[in-house]
């Protein structure tokens, strides 16, 4: 199976600001995520892995190197201003590629990043969007977003939940659904789908906060949202609540359902978000009732 993924990376301080990529005490964490979304996640899911492995009787035991079928021929792009970059931090890695990109406007990152990819399907089974700091910890992701969507016909993009861990207490999710849903948002629907799992039923439903900090499209998925935004010169009539957010799940919300894993089936497709935004909200039990 081949794989492109397109990340967006900016790293620009700003004094005073809440997100990651402008906060200058947050330098060493995110070149920390970006190497664990390139270089980790590379070495994680590609077709290469090591054995230690012995010569024989009484000879020494080396590292050999060999290829698993699970694999995927997996590149990554990463399209960064070499002005306000932490990519040149990274090791050289095969199959990560580093595409400069002087935008005036660094917003437009992400959109570019995700415009891109999509441009490309035609040469890929799988394409996708992520923000600098995910790590896809599943060696079968992609081959489950493969057998989710030729299952369901295609009309379903299959988000993951990007996820953190409480020290202690285990994982959090962190794009829940405010209570009572948004019936004014015209993708809030309640629509839900069931997979036969061997393992047991998975459920799937149409996301209320759509956003993940990534999605995941097969070649024909990815085509279809390319025919769509195309002609409309990848401009919308709406917008999401940030650049990141439209470029991770606008563009598909026109398009196709976007579906999550109910929550309790979270871990059967998921990311791992290199990240403390967690510490942002108080424990439900803890936060006082008006």
């Amino acid at each position: 199976m081949r794989v492109l993924l397109g990340i967006p990376h900016v790293f620009a301080p700003k004094a005073g600001s809440l997100y990651s990529s402008q906060t200058e005490e947050k330098r060493a964490l995110k070149t920390a995520a970006l190497r664990t979304a390139t270089e980790g996640n590379w070495n994680r899911l590609s077709r290469r892995y090591w054995i230690h492995a012995s010569l024989g009787l009484q000879k020494p035991v080396v590292t050999r190197e060999l290829q698993s079928a699970m694999g995927i021929d997996l590149t990554i792009q990463v399209f960064t201003d070499p002005a306000t970059t932490l990519a040149d931090q990274l090791s050289p890695c095969d199959g990560v590629q580093l595409i400069g990109a002087a935008l005036e406007d660094r917003t437009k990152m992400p959109m570019l990043a995700s415009r891109r990819v999509i441009e490309q399907a035609a040469d890929y089974d799988v394409v996708g969007y992520m923000e600098d700091d995910l790590l896809i910890e599943d060696p079968e992701f992609f081959h489950k977003i493969r057998w989710l969507v030729g299952c369901s016909g295609g009309a379903f993009a299959f988000l993951p939940h990007r996820c953190e861990q409480i020290p202690g207490r285990g994982d959090v999710i962190l794009s829940g659904d405010p209570d009572g849903g948004r019936p004014d948002l015209f993708w809030d629907t309640g629509e839900t789908v069931a997979m036969a799992w061997p393992l047991g039923e998975r459920r799937f439903y149409r996301a209320t906060n759509p956003h993940s900090g990534c999605y995941f499209l097969t070649r024909e998925q990815a085509q279809k949202v390319r025919n769509f935004w195309e002609p409309r010169h990848w401009s919308s009539d709406f917008q999401l609540s940030g650049p990141l957010e439209q470029a991770g799940s606008g563009i598909l919300l026109p398009v196709l359902k976007v579906m999550k894993p109910v929550p309790e089936h979270y871990r059967f497709l998921m990311v791992r978000h290199q990240d403390q935004l967690w510490t942002r909200h108080r424990f439900e039990a803890e936060t006082p009732q008006a």
